[in-house]
């Protein structure tokens, strides 16, 4: 049965989340290990559930939660993180979302689009430094846009250098027609990302007054447009601070549900991120999150959908995007030197381009993630690779299969990293902790891992199992 793009979905039921809201009492330890025993048999919880998670308020009690959604992520994925960076190709946008920098009326940034040489250089700087994955965002998009999108993505996947490129190309442009999804499809992009911010229509009708995005009825079923026009993978997203979150964790958790009723194919990432401050911005958000209930919402999300993952985003503080992959989260959106408008950003007389704090080189994330969280590093596309796309690769992930293939992959992937781009003080930390993980493999996994990394130090690129 098709959606109304007019219409709140029936999904959606707004009165049992109320309903489950309505318990204020947290958990008995009991009914608290019961609870976290489902999510590391790897099964999605039901909305009294996750209200009883954000019911938790004892210390102990919260440090288990944060723990236990650590192990579910080790289950499914194993212990590594992967990378992906942001290229803007513009920063135009019809819309007038009250929080981004991007929103039409914004007299504080100058506006641009890359052309196709620009957008394969910015790329390149990427792909220069290590990167392998990317997002291609936008505005809020128009029809007319889509060629221009499909052309970029053609540009970028025949981005080689001898050593580097892009092989993995995910988009965030907003709600779009079902002919545009149709358009990207045939050109391969990865991930669609469609960010409904906040399930709350009240609340996101506040924060989206005017232009395409503040039609909260075709931004929610934008994902099941998606599908229904054949893309395999969709990402959705959280704007913490915009909503309120026990709504929007409960709201998110039966999106899924239904898209995975639905298509047998879940979703296959959640980005959570909180409101930022942007340039030409005073919106402050209505329901601002702290550190500690951020990290919270991130475990909790974790339980809720074990399979999902779970993107963050280094523009938070460093200490604590390494906390929330300590808390179950499994991807990292990364800044990047390799911003589009940069040659706008020393120039006193020009206005600010670019959203702020988004400056970052993958060196330094890697050496972080190396020095002070023990994560492994992934670069792995092997799933795209081998067409472990969609119902396959969520498949695989809910039943705990796609971590026997993370393991290595990873290891390959990161040692390509290493011997390719990265400073000599992170190789040497690198190699230590490829050999820490070897020592922890099964027999099967280090077997498989060495006979990858041999092939990797021969020379070979882009290895996987």
């Amino acid at each position: 049965m098709t959606e109304s793009k007019d219409a709140v979905p029936k999904w959606l039921d707004s009165n049992a989340i109320e309903i489950a809201m309505s318990r204020e009492r947290p958990p008995e330890r009991s009914v608290l290990e019961d609870i976290l025993a489902k999510s590391l048999s790897l099964e999605c919880l039901g909305l009294d559930e996750i209200v009883a998670l954000l019911r938790v308020r004892d210390k102990e009690d919260k440090d288990l939660v944060l723990s236990t959604a650590n192990k579910v992520k080790q289950k499914v994925y194993g212990d590594r993180i992967v990378l992906t960076a942001p290229l803007h190709a513009d920063n135009h946008c019809a819309s007038g979302c009250r929080y981004c920098a991007y929103r039409s009326g914004n007299g504080e940034i100058k506006r641009k689009r890359l052309d196709m040489a620009e957008l394969r250089e910015a790329g390149k700087k990427l792909m220069l430094q290590g990167h392998k994955r990317l997002v291609l965002v936008s505005g809020q998009t128009v029809a007319e846009d889509i060629d221009y999108f499909a052309e970029a993505i053609n540009v970028l996947s025949r981005l080689f250098d001898a050593t580097g490129e892009i092989r993995r190309i995910n988009i965030n442009l907003g709600a779009l027609a079902p002919e545009a999804y149709a358009k990207l499809k045939s050109v391969d992009a990865g991930t669609v990302n469609i960010y409904q911010e906040t399930y709350s229509k009240r609340y996101y009708e506040l924060a989206h007054p005017s232009g395409p995005k503040s039609d909260y009825c075709a931004r929610i079923s934008a994902p099941r447009a998606a599908l229904e026009a054949g893309v395999e993978d969709v990402g959705l997203g959280l704007a913490l601070g915009l909503g309120p979150r026990d709504y929007d964790l409960l709201a998110l958790s039966l999106h899924i549900a239904h898209l995975s009723r639905e298509f047998g194919i879940g979703v296959r990432t959640v980005n959570l991120h909180r409101v930022r401050p942007a340039p030409g911005c005073d919106y402050t958000p209505p329901f601002a999150m702290n550190d500690e209930d951020f990290l919270m919402s991130v475990a909790i999300l974790r339980l809720a959908v074990p399979y999902t993952g779970i993107l963050l985003t280094t523009r938070e503080p460093a200490g604590l995007w390494r906390q929330g992959c300590d808390a179950g989260g499994s991807q990292l959106l990364t800044g990047s030197v390799a911003n589009p408008y940069e040659s706008w950003a020393d120039a006193p007389d020009e206005k600010a381009p670019f959203p702020i704090g988004e400056e970052t080189h993958l060196d330094e994330v890697v050496r972080f993630l190396l020095e002070e969280a023990k994560h492994l590093p992934s670069f792995c596309v092997a799933c795209p690779r081998l067409g472990r796309n969609g119902q396959e690769f969520i498949n695989m992930a809910s039943q705990g299969d796609i971590r026997s293939q993370c393991g290595p992959n990873s290891l390959a992937s990161f040692m390509e990293f290493l011997m390719n781009y990265a400073t000599p003080y992170t190789r040497k930390l690198g190699e230590a902790l490829i050999n820490e993980k070897l020592e922890r493999m099964n027999e099967h996994e280090r077997g498989a891992s060495e006979r990858l990394l041999q092939k990797v130090r021969s020379g070979r690129m882009d290895e996987f199992i």
